[in-house]
Protein backbone atom coordinates (compact mmCIF):
# COMPACT_ATOMS: atom_id res chain seq x y z
CA UNK A 1 0.00 0.00 0.00
CA UNK A 2 0.91 3.58 -0.77
CA UNK A 3 2.77 5.25 2.72
CA UNK A 4 3.38 8.40 1.24
CA UNK A 5 3.61 10.66 -2.05
CA UNK A 6 6.09 13.66 -1.96
CA UNK A 7 5.80 15.98 -5.29
CA UNK A 8 8.20 18.45 -6.20
CA UNK A 9 7.64 21.04 -8.55
CA UNK A 10 5.51 19.42 -10.91
CA UNK A 11 2.97 21.83 -12.72
CA UNK A 12 0.79 24.02 -10.22
CA UNK A 13 2.79 21.89 -7.27
CA UNK A 14 5.94 23.27 -5.88
CA UNK A 15 5.77 20.78 -2.96
CA UNK A 16 3.07 18.52 -1.87
CA UNK A 17 3.25 15.28 0.47
CA UNK A 18 0.31 13.12 0.96
CA UNK A 19 -0.65 10.34 3.24
CA UNK A 20 -3.37 8.00 2.03
CA UNK A 21 -5.48 6.07 4.58
CA UNK A 22 -4.85 1.94 4.83
CA UNK A 23 -8.62 1.81 3.72
CA UNK A 24 -10.40 4.42 1.80
CA UNK A 25 -9.05 7.95 1.34
CA UNK A 26 -11.07 10.78 -0.69
CA UNK A 27 -9.97 13.29 -2.58
CA UNK A 28 -11.98 16.07 -3.76
CA UNK A 29 -11.83 19.81 -4.76
CA UNK A 30 -13.22 22.34 -6.95
CA UNK A 31 -12.54 21.70 -11.16
CA UNK A 32 -8.94 22.86 -12.27
CA UNK A 33 -7.71 22.49 -8.59
CA UNK A 34 -4.87 19.79 -9.27
CA UNK A 35 -6.35 16.44 -8.84
CA UNK A 36 -5.45 15.61 -12.54
CA UNK A 37 -1.47 16.68 -11.76
CA UNK A 38 -1.50 14.90 -8.48
CA UNK A 39 -2.74 11.84 -10.11
CA UNK A 40 -0.19 12.34 -13.33
CA UNK A 41 2.25 12.65 -10.98
CA UNK A 42 1.36 9.47 -8.57
CA UNK A 43 1.56 7.56 -12.76
CA UNK A 44 5.06 8.50 -13.20
CA UNK A 45 5.97 6.70 -10.22
CA UNK A 46 4.72 3.91 -11.60
CA UNK A 47 6.31 3.70 -14.83
CA UNK A 48 4.74 6.46 -17.34
CA UNK A 49 6.10 8.04 -19.75
CA UNK A 50 7.31 11.65 -18.46
CA UNK A 51 7.13 14.92 -20.41
CA UNK A 52 8.88 18.07 -19.96
CA UNK A 53 5.75 20.22 -19.69
CA UNK A 54 5.01 19.02 -16.74
CA UNK A 55 8.13 20.51 -14.83
CA UNK A 56 6.81 23.95 -13.27
CA UNK A 57 7.75 27.20 -15.01
CA UNK A 58 11.21 28.64 -13.86
CA UNK A 59 12.25 25.33 -12.44
CA UNK A 60 15.17 22.98 -14.05
CA UNK A 61 13.83 19.51 -12.64
CA UNK A 62 10.86 18.52 -11.16
CA UNK A 63 10.74 14.92 -8.62
CA UNK A 64 8.00 12.48 -7.55
CA UNK A 65 9.01 10.06 -4.48
CA UNK A 66 6.93 7.17 -3.16
CA UNK A 67 6.84 5.10 0.13
CA UNK A 68 5.23 2.18 -0.33
CA UNK A 69 4.38 -1.11 2.06
CA UNK A 70 4.13 -4.45 0.33
CA UNK A 71 3.24 -8.07 1.84
CA UNK A 72 5.67 -10.56 2.71
CA UNK A 73 4.38 -12.27 -0.42
CA UNK A 74 3.82 -8.87 -2.40
CA UNK A 75 5.63 -10.46 -6.10
CA UNK A 76 7.67 -6.98 -5.74
CA UNK A 77 10.46 -8.91 -3.95
CA UNK A 78 11.33 -11.89 -6.63
CA UNK A 79 11.04 -8.42 -9.64
CA UNK A 80 14.03 -6.73 -7.12
CA UNK A 81 15.76 -9.52 -6.72
CA UNK A 82 15.56 -10.48 -10.59
CA UNK A 83 16.46 -6.68 -11.24
CA UNK A 84 19.31 -6.64 -9.10
CA UNK A 85 17.88 -3.99 -7.23
CA UNK A 86 17.96 -3.68 -3.39
CA UNK A 87 16.27 -5.43 -1.25
CA UNK A 88 13.60 -3.52 0.73
CA UNK A 89 14.50 -2.86 4.49
CA UNK A 90 11.21 -3.31 6.77
CA UNK A 91 9.11 -4.06 3.47
CA UNK A 92 8.80 -1.01 2.32
CA UNK A 93 9.89 -0.03 -0.67
CA UNK A 94 11.20 3.70 -2.02
CA UNK A 95 10.45 4.66 -5.74
CA UNK A 96 11.84 8.13 -7.12
CA UNK A 97 11.42 9.40 -10.56
CA UNK A 98 13.32 12.94 -11.30
CA UNK A 99 12.35 14.69 -14.23
CA UNK A 100 15.19 17.57 -15.91
CA UNK A 101 14.58 20.50 -18.94
CA UNK A 102 17.48 18.69 -21.11
CA UNK A 103 14.50 15.55 -21.30
CA UNK A 104 16.50 12.88 -19.20
CA UNK A 105 14.30 11.00 -16.30
CA UNK A 106 15.58 9.25 -14.09
CA UNK A 107 14.08 6.17 -12.28
CA UNK A 108 15.25 5.02 -8.52
CA UNK A 109 14.22 1.92 -6.60
CA UNK A 110 15.32 1.67 -2.74
CA UNK A 111 18.20 4.46 -3.80
CA UNK A 112 18.99 2.12 -7.00
CA UNK A 113 19.16 3.03 -10.50
CA UNK A 114 17.03 1.39 -12.96
CA UNK A 115 15.11 1.18 -16.25
CA UNK A 116 11.49 2.25 -17.04
CA UNK A 117 10.76 -0.80 -18.20
CA UNK A 118 10.97 -2.02 -14.78
CA UNK A 119 9.80 0.54 -12.93
CA UNK A 120 6.23 -0.37 -14.91
CA UNK A 121 6.75 -4.12 -14.22
CA UNK A 122 7.21 -3.29 -10.52
CA UNK A 123 4.40 -0.49 -10.49
CA UNK A 124 1.52 -3.16 -12.51
CA UNK A 125 1.91 -4.91 -8.96
CA UNK A 126 1.67 -1.87 -6.95
CA UNK A 127 -1.09 0.27 -8.10
CA UNK A 128 -4.32 -0.30 -9.91
CA UNK A 129 -5.10 3.03 -11.48
CA UNK A 130 -8.50 3.45 -12.87
CA UNK A 131 -8.16 6.56 -15.27
CA UNK A 132 -10.79 9.26 -15.94
CA UNK A 133 -12.83 7.68 -19.05
CA UNK A 134 -11.19 4.22 -18.73
CA UNK A 135 -13.97 2.69 -18.24
CA UNK A 136 -14.54 3.74 -22.11
CA UNK A 137 -12.17 0.52 -22.43
CA UNK A 138 -15.29 -1.98 -22.07
CA UNK A 139 -16.31 -0.38 -25.73
CA UNK A 140 -13.44 -2.06 -26.94
CA UNK A 141 -13.99 -6.06 -28.07
CA UNK A 142 -10.30 -6.92 -26.96
CA UNK A 143 -10.78 -5.04 -23.53
CA UNK A 144 -13.44 -7.20 -23.02
CA UNK A 145 -11.67 -10.58 -24.05
CA UNK A 146 -8.42 -9.49 -21.71
CA UNK A 147 -11.23 -8.76 -18.78
CA UNK A 148 -12.28 -12.03 -19.13
CA UNK A 149 -9.60 -13.78 -19.18
CA UNK A 150 -7.92 -12.17 -16.36
CA UNK A 151 -10.97 -12.69 -14.07
CA UNK A 152 -10.66 -16.73 -15.09
CA UNK A 153 -7.26 -16.43 -15.19
CA UNK A 154 -6.66 -18.17 -18.24
CA UNK A 155 -3.50 -16.01 -19.49
CA UNK A 156 -1.51 -19.22 -19.35
CA UNK A 157 -3.27 -21.29 -21.34
CA UNK A 158 -3.74 -18.28 -23.49
CA UNK A 159 0.15 -17.59 -24.29
CA UNK A 160 0.30 -21.39 -25.42
CA UNK A 161 -1.90 -20.74 -27.82
CA UNK A 162 -0.08 -17.50 -28.56
CA UNK A 163 3.24 -19.96 -28.69
CA UNK A 164 1.65 -22.90 -30.98
CA UNK A 165 0.43 -20.05 -33.26
CA UNK A 166 3.74 -18.69 -33.62
CA UNK A 167 5.44 -21.87 -33.84
CA UNK A 168 2.50 -22.70 -36.86
CA UNK A 169 2.80 -19.65 -38.47
CA UNK A 170 6.75 -20.06 -39.15
CA UNK A 171 5.99 -23.41 -40.48
CA UNK A 172 3.18 -22.83 -43.01
CA UNK A 173 5.62 -19.59 -44.06
CA UNK A 174 8.63 -22.03 -44.71
CA UNK A 175 6.38 -24.34 -46.38
CA UNK A 176 5.02 -21.57 -48.83
CA UNK A 177 8.95 -20.37 -49.20
CA UNK A 178 9.76 -23.63 -50.52
CA UNK A 179 6.95 -24.12 -52.63
CA UNK A 180 7.90 -21.55 -55.11
CA UNK A 181 7.80 -21.27 -58.89
CA UNK A 182 10.19 -23.73 -60.36
CA UNK A 183 11.99 -20.93 -62.13
CA UNK A 184 12.66 -19.24 -58.85
CA UNK A 185 13.39 -22.29 -57.18
CA UNK A 186 16.35 -22.99 -59.57
CA UNK A 187 17.68 -19.24 -60.02
CA UNK A 188 17.95 -19.59 -55.99
CA UNK A 189 19.69 -23.00 -56.48
CA UNK A 190 22.16 -21.39 -59.26
CA UNK A 191 23.16 -18.71 -56.81
CA UNK A 192 23.73 -21.18 -53.74
CA UNK A 193 25.94 -23.52 -55.94
CA UNK A 194 28.17 -20.37 -57.24
CA UNK A 195 28.32 -18.87 -53.44
CA UNK A 196 29.56 -22.26 -52.45
CA UNK A 197 31.95 -23.26 -54.60
CA UNK A 198 33.52 -20.02 -54.82
CA UNK A 199 34.26 -20.52 -50.65
CA UNK A 200 34.71 -24.03 -51.57
CA UNK A 201 37.45 -23.10 -54.11
CA UNK A 202 39.52 -20.42 -51.62
CA UNK A 203 40.26 -23.11 -48.98
CA UNK A 204 40.03 -20.62 -46.43
CA UNK A 205 41.52 -21.44 -42.95
CA UNK A 206 41.00 -19.50 -40.02
CA UNK A 207 43.06 -17.08 -39.14
CA UNK A 208 45.20 -17.20 -42.37
CA UNK A 209 44.28 -13.73 -43.43
CA UNK A 210 46.28 -12.59 -40.73
CA UNK A 211 49.30 -14.43 -40.94
CA UNK A 212 49.36 -13.60 -44.52
CA UNK A 213 49.74 -9.71 -43.43
CA UNK A 214 52.58 -10.69 -41.59
CA UNK A 215 54.12 -12.67 -44.39
CA UNK A 216 53.66 -9.74 -46.58
CA UNK A 217 54.87 -7.32 -44.56
CA UNK A 218 58.30 -9.07 -44.26
CA UNK A 219 58.44 -9.50 -47.66
CA UNK A 220 57.81 -6.08 -48.83
CA UNK A 221 60.23 -4.72 -46.18
CA UNK A 222 63.04 -7.96 -47.18
CA UNK A 223 65.88 -5.51 -48.24
CA UNK A 224 65.52 -3.50 -45.17
CA UNK A 225 65.17 -6.13 -43.12
CA UNK A 226 68.76 -8.33 -44.79
CA UNK A 227 70.45 -4.46 -44.59
CA UNK A 228 69.60 -4.60 -40.52
CA UNK A 229 71.08 -7.93 -40.02
CA UNK A 230 74.21 -7.40 -41.57
CA UNK A 231 74.97 -4.00 -39.81
CA UNK A 232 74.17 -5.88 -36.70
CA UNK A 233 76.38 -8.47 -37.33
CA UNK A 234 78.81 -6.19 -38.15
CA UNK A 235 79.08 -4.45 -35.38
CA UNK A 236 78.71 -7.60 -32.57
CA UNK A 237 81.17 -9.98 -34.61
CA UNK A 238 82.37 -9.28 -37.64
CA UNK A 239 84.45 -5.41 -37.73
CA UNK A 240 88.12 -6.81 -38.27
CA UNK A 241 88.91 -4.88 -35.30
CA UNK A 242 86.45 -2.87 -32.13
CA UNK A 243 83.77 -5.52 -32.85
CA UNK A 244 81.28 -5.84 -29.92
CA UNK A 245 82.54 -9.29 -29.28
CA UNK A 246 86.17 -8.87 -29.76
CA UNK A 247 85.76 -5.86 -27.01
CA UNK A 248 83.90 -7.75 -24.41
CA UNK A 249 86.16 -10.65 -25.16
CA UNK A 250 89.35 -7.96 -23.97
CA UNK A 251 87.31 -6.69 -20.86
CA UNK A 252 87.07 -10.33 -19.98
CA UNK A 253 90.55 -11.56 -19.74
CA UNK A 254 91.35 -7.43 -17.76
CA UNK A 255 89.44 -8.06 -15.58
CA UNK A 256 89.99 -11.99 -14.99
CA UNK A 257 93.67 -10.76 -14.54
CA UNK A 258 92.36 -8.32 -11.71
CA UNK A 259 90.60 -10.90 -10.15
CA UNK A 260 94.33 -12.49 -9.30
CA UNK A 261 94.42 -9.38 -6.78
CA UNK A 262 90.97 -8.40 -6.13
CA UNK A 263 88.68 -11.16 -5.47
CA UNK A 264 85.77 -9.61 -5.81
CA UNK A 265 86.17 -8.63 -9.52
CA UNK A 266 85.65 -12.61 -10.35
CA UNK A 267 82.45 -12.07 -10.47
CA UNK A 268 82.22 -9.16 -12.77
CA UNK A 269 84.17 -11.12 -14.99
CA UNK A 270 81.19 -14.09 -14.85
CA UNK A 271 78.83 -10.93 -15.91
CA UNK A 272 80.72 -10.59 -18.77
CA UNK A 273 81.16 -14.14 -19.79
CA UNK A 274 77.55 -14.78 -19.33
CA UNK A 275 76.61 -11.43 -21.78
CA UNK A 276 79.80 -12.89 -24.05
CA UNK A 277 77.61 -15.82 -24.16
CA UNK A 278 74.55 -13.90 -25.24
CA UNK A 279 75.82 -11.97 -27.49
CA UNK A 280 77.51 -15.51 -29.08
CA UNK A 281 73.73 -16.79 -29.42
CA UNK A 282 72.31 -13.54 -30.96
CA UNK A 283 74.98 -13.29 -33.58
CA UNK A 284 74.66 -17.26 -34.48
CA UNK A 285 70.83 -16.47 -34.67
CA UNK A 286 71.06 -13.68 -36.84
CA UNK A 287 73.64 -15.53 -38.86
CA UNK A 288 70.88 -18.18 -39.40
CA UNK A 289 68.16 -15.39 -40.06
CA UNK A 290 70.40 -13.96 -43.05
CA UNK A 291 71.40 -17.01 -44.60
CA UNK A 292 67.33 -18.17 -44.91
CA UNK A 293 66.38 -14.93 -46.01
CA UNK A 294 66.01 -13.37 -49.13
CA UNK A 295 64.10 -10.81 -51.45
CA UNK A 296 61.57 -12.92 -53.49
CA UNK A 297 59.66 -10.76 -55.71
CA UNK A 298 57.30 -13.92 -56.92
CA UNK A 299 56.38 -15.01 -53.18
CA UNK A 300 55.37 -11.08 -52.65
CA UNK A 301 53.09 -11.33 -55.27
CA UNK A 302 51.81 -14.70 -54.39
CA UNK A 303 50.66 -13.70 -50.83
CA UNK A 304 49.79 -10.31 -52.32
CA UNK A 305 47.14 -12.18 -55.38
CA UNK A 306 45.80 -14.66 -51.95
CA UNK A 307 45.42 -11.58 -49.61
CA UNK A 308 43.16 -9.99 -52.41
CA UNK A 309 40.79 -13.22 -53.22
CA UNK A 310 40.72 -13.01 -49.25
CA UNK A 311 39.16 -9.84 -49.44
CA UNK A 312 36.97 -10.00 -51.62
CA UNK A 313 35.23 -12.82 -50.02
CA UNK A 314 35.42 -10.91 -46.80
CA UNK A 315 33.13 -8.46 -48.48
CA UNK A 316 30.94 -10.52 -50.05
CA UNK A 317 30.38 -13.06 -46.66
CA UNK A 318 31.72 -12.24 -43.91
CA UNK A 319 34.28 -10.25 -42.05
CA UNK A 320 36.07 -12.34 -40.81
CA UNK A 321 36.91 -16.43 -42.23
CA UNK A 322 34.92 -17.87 -39.04
CA UNK A 323 31.81 -15.88 -40.46
CA UNK A 324 32.92 -16.72 -44.46
CA UNK A 325 32.88 -20.35 -42.96
CA UNK A 326 29.74 -19.98 -40.74
CA UNK A 327 27.85 -18.13 -44.29
CA UNK A 328 28.87 -21.43 -46.34
CA UNK A 329 27.71 -23.77 -43.62
CA UNK A 330 24.14 -21.98 -44.23
CA UNK A 331 24.54 -22.11 -47.60
CA UNK A 332 24.49 -25.53 -47.64
CA UNK A 333 22.05 -25.94 -45.50
CA UNK A 334 19.93 -24.36 -47.98
CA UNK A 335 21.06 -25.97 -51.14
CA UNK A 336 20.01 -29.35 -49.75
CA UNK A 337 16.61 -28.23 -48.70
CA UNK A 338 16.15 -27.28 -52.12
CA UNK A 339 17.82 -29.78 -53.33
CA UNK A 340 15.52 -32.19 -51.96
CA UNK A 341 12.52 -30.44 -52.30
CA UNK A 342 9.57 -32.81 -51.81
CA UNK A 343 11.09 -34.15 -49.22
CA UNK A 344 11.24 -30.56 -47.14
CA UNK A 345 7.72 -29.92 -48.18
CA UNK A 346 6.34 -32.92 -47.05
CA UNK A 347 8.49 -32.97 -43.63
CA UNK A 348 7.02 -29.23 -43.26
CA UNK A 349 3.49 -30.37 -44.07
CA UNK A 350 3.81 -32.75 -41.42
CA UNK A 351 5.05 -30.38 -39.43
CA UNK A 352 2.18 -27.97 -40.04
CA UNK A 353 -0.24 -30.75 -39.50
CA UNK A 354 0.80 -31.41 -36.29
CA UNK A 355 1.05 -27.70 -34.63
CA UNK A 356 -2.60 -27.09 -36.22
CA UNK A 357 -3.63 -30.47 -34.03
CA UNK A 358 -2.33 -28.66 -31.39
CA UNK A 359 -3.28 -25.62 -31.98
CA UNK A 360 -7.03 -26.87 -32.20
CA UNK A 361 -6.73 -28.36 -29.01
CA UNK A 362 -5.64 -25.90 -27.18
CA UNK A 363 -8.23 -23.23 -28.97
CA UNK A 364 -10.77 -25.77 -28.45
CA UNK A 365 -10.01 -25.65 -24.65
CA UNK A 366 -9.87 -21.69 -24.31
CA UNK A 367 -12.78 -21.46 -26.02
CA UNK A 368 -14.68 -23.59 -23.31
CA UNK A 369 -13.27 -22.32 -20.43
CA UNK A 370 -13.89 -18.47 -21.57
CA UNK A 371 -17.78 -20.02 -22.49
CA UNK A 372 -17.49 -21.39 -19.19
CA UNK A 373 -16.34 -18.43 -17.76
CA UNK A 374 -18.17 -16.19 -18.93
CA UNK A 375 -21.62 -17.54 -17.43
CA UNK A 376 -20.12 -17.34 -13.90
CA UNK A 377 -18.72 -13.66 -14.74
CA UNK A 378 -22.02 -12.62 -16.12
CA UNK A 379 -23.78 -14.14 -13.14
CA UNK A 380 -21.41 -12.64 -10.36
CA UNK A 381 -21.76 -9.02 -12.44
CA UNK A 382 -25.48 -8.56 -12.15
CA UNK A 383 -25.65 -9.40 -8.47
CA UNK A 384 -23.13 -6.58 -8.56
CA UNK A 385 -24.99 -4.04 -10.44
CA UNK A 386 -27.68 -4.36 -8.63
CA UNK A 387 -26.32 -3.14 -5.65
CA UNK A 388 -25.32 -0.41 -8.14
CA UNK A 389 -28.44 0.75 -9.64
CA UNK A 390 -29.33 -1.78 -12.31
CA UNK A 391 -32.03 -3.34 -10.12
CA UNK A 392 -33.35 -5.57 -12.58
CA UNK A 393 -30.33 -5.91 -15.44
CA UNK A 394 -29.75 -8.83 -17.13
CA UNK A 395 -25.52 -9.31 -18.29
CA UNK A 396 -24.81 -11.93 -20.92
CA UNK A 397 -20.44 -12.24 -22.56
CA UNK A 398 -20.76 -13.73 -25.55
CA UNK A 399 -18.10 -15.97 -26.68
CA UNK A 400 -18.30 -17.80 -30.32
CA UNK A 401 -15.73 -19.00 -32.31
CA UNK A 402 -15.13 -17.49 -35.22
CA UNK A 403 -15.65 -20.05 -38.20
CA UNK A 404 -13.82 -19.88 -41.47
CA UNK A 405 -13.57 -22.32 -44.16
CA UNK A 406 -9.89 -21.73 -44.73
CA UNK A 407 -9.15 -21.61 -41.32
CA UNK A 408 -5.96 -22.98 -39.63
CA UNK A 409 -8.00 -24.65 -36.93
CA UNK A 410 -10.82 -27.30 -36.85
CA UNK A 411 -13.24 -29.23 -34.08
CA UNK A 412 -16.25 -31.30 -34.58
CA UNK A 413 -15.94 -30.68 -38.73
CA UNK A 414 -15.74 -27.24 -38.60
CA UNK A 415 -12.73 -25.03 -38.95
CA UNK A 416 -11.85 -21.96 -37.30
CA UNK A 417 -10.02 -18.92 -37.82
CA UNK A 418 -7.12 -18.34 -35.16
CA UNK A 419 -4.95 -16.01 -34.14
CA UNK A 420 -2.28 -15.41 -31.48
CA UNK A 421 -5.29 -14.47 -28.74
CA UNK A 422 -7.12 -17.94 -29.51
CA UNK A 423 -10.43 -18.35 -32.12
CA UNK A 424 -13.54 -16.40 -29.98
CA UNK A 425 -15.20 -13.19 -30.87
CA UNK A 426 -15.97 -12.23 -27.31
CA UNK A 427 -18.73 -9.58 -26.22
CA UNK A 428 -20.28 -8.11 -23.31
CA UNK A 429 -24.11 -7.60 -23.53
CA UNK A 430 -26.58 -5.93 -21.13
CA UNK A 431 -30.54 -5.43 -20.54
CA UNK A 432 -31.14 -2.99 -18.46
CA UNK A 433 -34.77 -3.14 -18.14
CA UNK A 434 -37.19 -6.06 -17.90
CA UNK A 435 -38.28 -7.71 -21.31
CA UNK A 436 -35.52 -5.98 -23.18
CA UNK A 437 -33.05 -7.85 -25.56
CA UNK A 438 -29.61 -7.81 -24.70
CA UNK A 439 -27.31 -5.66 -26.42
CA UNK A 440 -23.61 -4.74 -26.94
CA UNK A 441 -22.81 -3.28 -23.93
CA UNK A 442 -20.64 -0.26 -26.27
CA UNK A 443 -24.65 0.19 -27.89
CA UNK A 444 -26.58 1.05 -25.38
CA UNK A 445 -24.81 1.74 -21.89
CA UNK A 446 -24.38 5.95 -21.01
CA UNK A 447 -20.51 6.68 -19.51
CA UNK A 448 -22.89 6.63 -15.91
CA UNK A 449 -23.52 3.00 -16.87
CA UNK A 450 -19.76 2.32 -18.36
CA UNK A 451 -18.01 3.34 -15.29
CA UNK A 452 -20.52 1.64 -12.89
CA UNK A 453 -20.12 -1.57 -15.19
CA UNK A 454 -16.72 -1.40 -14.90
CA UNK A 455 -16.35 -0.64 -10.98
CA UNK A 456 -18.72 -3.76 -10.92
CA UNK A 457 -15.77 -5.73 -12.67
CA UNK A 458 -12.98 -4.45 -10.52
CA UNK A 459 -14.97 -5.02 -7.04
CA UNK A 460 -15.34 -8.78 -8.57
CA UNK A 461 -11.80 -8.91 -9.54
CA UNK A 462 -10.32 -7.32 -5.99
CA UNK A 463 -11.42 -10.79 -4.42
CA UNK A 464 -7.90 -12.60 -6.53
CA UNK A 465 -6.06 -9.32 -7.67
CA UNK A 466 -2.81 -9.23 -5.65
CA UNK A 467 -2.42 -5.35 -6.63
CA UNK A 468 -2.61 -4.02 -2.84
CA UNK A 469 -3.80 -0.47 -3.97
CA UNK A 470 -6.38 0.68 -6.42
CA UNK A 471 -7.13 4.44 -7.48
CA UNK A 472 -10.37 5.58 -8.86
CA UNK A 473 -10.27 8.99 -10.85
CA UNK A 474 -14.02 10.11 -11.68
CA UNK A 475 -15.65 7.15 -11.26
CA UNK A 476 -18.99 8.38 -10.37
CA UNK A 477 -19.09 9.99 -13.92
CA UNK A 478 -22.35 10.18 -15.14
CA UNK A 479 -24.33 8.99 -11.59
CA UNK A 480 -26.15 10.85 -8.72
CA UNK A 481 -28.58 10.28 -6.40
CA UNK A 482 -29.05 6.75 -4.87
CA UNK A 483 -26.76 5.30 -7.54
CA UNK A 484 -23.99 7.54 -6.01
CA UNK A 485 -24.59 6.60 -2.52
CA UNK A 486 -24.48 2.10 -3.96
CA UNK A 487 -21.04 3.43 -5.72
CA UNK A 488 -19.82 4.59 -2.57
CA UNK A 489 -20.92 1.58 -0.91
CA UNK A 490 -19.32 -0.09 -3.33
CA UNK A 491 -16.01 1.35 -2.73
CA UNK A 492 -15.93 1.07 0.88
CA UNK A 493 -16.77 -2.46 0.88
CA UNK A 494 -13.95 -2.59 -1.74
CA UNK A 495 -11.71 -0.94 1.14
CA UNK A 496 -12.21 -3.54 3.53
CA UNK A 497 -9.85 -5.51 1.16
CA UNK A 498 -7.58 -3.27 -0.70
CA UNK A 499 -6.16 0.10 0.10
CA UNK A 500 -8.51 2.60 -2.01
CA UNK A 501 -8.23 6.18 -3.38
CA UNK A 502 -10.98 7.72 -5.00
CA UNK A 503 -11.30 11.47 -6.82
CA UNK A 504 -14.91 12.52 -6.64
CA UNK A 505 -17.12 15.22 -6.55
CA UNK A 506 -20.12 14.15 -5.18
CA UNK A 507 -21.00 14.06 -1.42
CA UNK A 508 -22.87 10.66 -1.93
CA UNK A 509 -19.11 9.08 -2.19
CA UNK A 510 -17.60 11.17 -0.26
CA UNK A 511 -19.20 10.88 3.19
CA UNK A 512 -17.84 7.12 3.28
CA UNK A 513 -13.94 8.47 3.67
CA UNK A 514 -11.84 7.17 6.34
CA UNK A 515 -9.53 10.36 5.44
CA UNK A 516 -10.48 12.80 3.29
CA UNK A 517 -7.92 15.51 1.50
CA UNK A 518 -9.04 18.60 -0.14
CA UNK A 519 -6.96 19.70 -2.62
CA UNK A 520 -7.25 23.32 -3.55
CA UNK A 521 -5.24 26.30 -5.16
CA UNK A 522 -4.43 29.62 -4.82
CA UNK A 523 -2.24 32.31 -5.85
CA UNK A 524 1.05 33.91 -3.98
CA UNK A 525 3.28 36.36 -5.29
CA UNK A 526 1.42 35.94 -9.15
CA UNK A 527 1.53 32.18 -9.17
CA UNK A 528 -0.47 29.67 -8.90
CA UNK A 529 -0.37 27.01 -6.29
CA UNK A 530 -2.08 23.48 -5.80
CA UNK A 531 -2.37 22.03 -2.23
CA UNK A 532 -3.62 18.86 -0.86
CA UNK A 533 -4.79 19.08 3.04
CA UNK A 534 -6.22 16.86 5.48
CA UNK A 535 -9.31 17.37 6.88
CA UNK A 536 -10.86 17.01 10.29
CA UNK A 537 -14.30 15.72 11.17
CA UNK A 538 -15.73 20.06 11.02
CA UNK A 539 -13.46 20.23 7.92
CA UNK A 540 -14.84 17.41 6.17
CA UNK A 541 -18.60 18.80 7.02
CA UNK A 542 -17.74 21.86 5.70
CA UNK A 543 -16.22 20.18 2.29
CA UNK A 544 -19.31 17.90 1.72
CA UNK A 545 -21.96 20.65 2.38
CA UNK A 546 -19.76 22.86 -0.32
CA UNK A 547 -20.25 19.88 -2.73
CA UNK A 548 -23.69 19.92 -1.88
CA UNK A 549 -24.67 23.50 -1.90
CA UNK A 550 -21.85 25.34 -3.78
CA UNK A 551 -20.19 28.29 -2.27
CA UNK A 552 -22.67 29.36 0.05
CA UNK A 553 -22.78 26.99 2.70
CA UNK A 554 -26.18 27.16 4.66
CA UNK A 555 -26.92 25.40 8.06
CA UNK A 556 -29.14 23.66 6.68
CA UNK A 557 -25.94 22.01 4.04
CA UNK A 558 -23.87 21.37 6.91
CA UNK A 559 -26.63 19.92 8.96
CA UNK A 560 -27.09 17.35 5.71
CA UNK A 561 -23.84 16.70 5.35
CA UNK A 562 -23.29 15.30 9.51
CA UNK A 563 -25.99 13.34 8.82
CA UNK A 564 -24.59 11.84 5.81
CA UNK A 565 -21.37 11.00 7.33
CA UNK A 566 -23.28 10.30 10.53
CA UNK A 567 -25.10 7.09 8.54
CA UNK A 568 -21.74 6.35 6.55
Amino acid sequence: MILEISVKNISLIPALTLAPDEGLSILTGETGAGKSILLGALSLLLGERASVDLIRADCDTATVEGLFRLEMQSPVHALLEESGLEPCEDNQLVIKRTLARNGRSKCFINGGYTTLAILERIGEELVDLHGQHQHQSLLQRHQQRDLLDAWAGLETLRKQVADVYGELRASRAAREQLAMDEAERVRQLDLLVYQIEEIEKARIQPGEYEQLQEEKNKLANAERMLANVITALDSLHRKEEGSARESLTQAVNAISDLARFDSQMGSLADDLRSAEVLITDVVDRLADFSEGFEADPAQLETVEERLDVLYKLKKKYGESEEAILGFYESKLVEKESLTHKDEELERLAQEEAALSADLSQKARELSGKRRAAGKELAKALELELKSLGFNQAMFEIQVEPREDTGGWISWDGKHYKCGPHGADDIQFLIAPNPGEEAKPVSKIASGGELSRIMLAIKVIAASAARVPTMIFDEVDAGVGGATAEAVGRKLKELSKHRQVMVITHLPQIARFARSHFLISKYVEQGRTISQVSPLDRDAQVKELARLMAGDQITDTALNHARELIEKS
